[in-house]
């Protein structure tokens, strides 16, 4: 079976996998510094160089469709991510692009948001290229140096920061380089070297593994009590966004249902992980 297809009832359904999302959004990133992406949406040449990169990459039927649509769950995952940040009680570590908070916070918003796990004190892969693609941010010229050079000058280049505002979220610009902020306004510069935590810490990442342990341990509570088999019906019917059928979420369902064990690591899990057992389980099911 070709890599990123599901054969299901002797048809062939499209599914994204991980090394295809990096390598949607690198292109993309790639389309808005040429100039293709002219406000928040990219012209329909794009799209189209893309599906015929992914298809060529990974020996997939990949349709110019396919990606505007993941477009719109990517963008979907940017809201979500810039909406906690927004929070109260959520700091903002911009060298590891992850946000931070302490075990109470996590526990409630976890809580209240369950798919948010996934945001919280972990680091959040190809932040900078989501911020262009699905963002705010406009690429320029300057996007195609490699991301150690932009990292690089920014650790240098901190005094030459100009705060901007975009009428909802703030941006810091260096050079012609963008980077999404979580406040607006001035108070920008001071609240987000305030938040960054120095790399060379020792305390900060002994605080932070502290944290973690007690994470751990609220996940273990909250999971302990029997499957909300609503909750569970939900959560697995939302991953059709995944690209995978509601057939095949269905059958995923009775067997979780049958597990209550299974259904509750089913449901600990980020999205990620999540999508892992999927694969696995379908896999276990042709």
């Amino acid at each position: 079976m070709s890599k990123g297809k599901e054969k299901v009832g002797g048809t062939k359904h499209f599914r994204w996998l991980p090394p295809m999302h990096t390598t949607m959004l690198s292109l993309l990133a790639e389309e808005a510094a040429k100039g293709n992406k002219p406000s928040n949406t990219f012209k329909a040449g794009s799209f189209a160089l893309v599906a015929k990169e992914i298809s060529a990459q990974f020996g997939v039927e990949c349709h110019p469709s396919y990606v505007e649509n993941r477009l719109r769950t990517l963008r979907t995952m940017w809201k979500d991510i810039q909406t906690i940040r927004k929070k109260s009680g959520f700091g903002w570590d911009d060298n590891m692009k992850m946000i931070t908070c302490d075990a109470k916070t996590y526990q409630e918003e976890v809580m209240a948001h369950r798919k948010h796990a996934e945001y919280l004190n972990k680091k959040i892969e190809m932040y900078d290229e989501l911020a262009i693609v699905v963002g705010k941010d406009m690429a320029t010229g300057s996007f195609a140096k490699s991301y150690v050079d932009i990292d690089t000058e920014h650790d240098n280049a901190e005094s030459n920061e100009m705060v901007g505002d975009n009428g909802e979220e703030g941006v810091v610009e260096k050079g012609k380089n963008a980077v999404e902020s979580s406040t607006t306004g001035s108070t920008f510069s001071k609240s987000r070297k305030r938040g960054r935590a120095p790399p060379s810490d020792d305390s900060a990442l002994t605080d932070l593994s502290d944290q973690l342990k007690e994470i751990a341990v609220a996940l273990k509570e909250i999971n302990r009590g029997p499957v909300d088999h609503t909750s569970l019906y939900s959560e697995v019917m939302a991953m059709v966004a995944d690209g995978y059928s509601e057939d095949m979420l269905a059958t995923a369902f009775d067997h979780l249902c049958e597990n209550e064990k299974a259904a509750m690591g089913f449901l600990a899990k980020n999205g990620n992980l999540r999508k892992r057992w999927m694969d696995s389980f379908l896999f276990t099911q042709l």
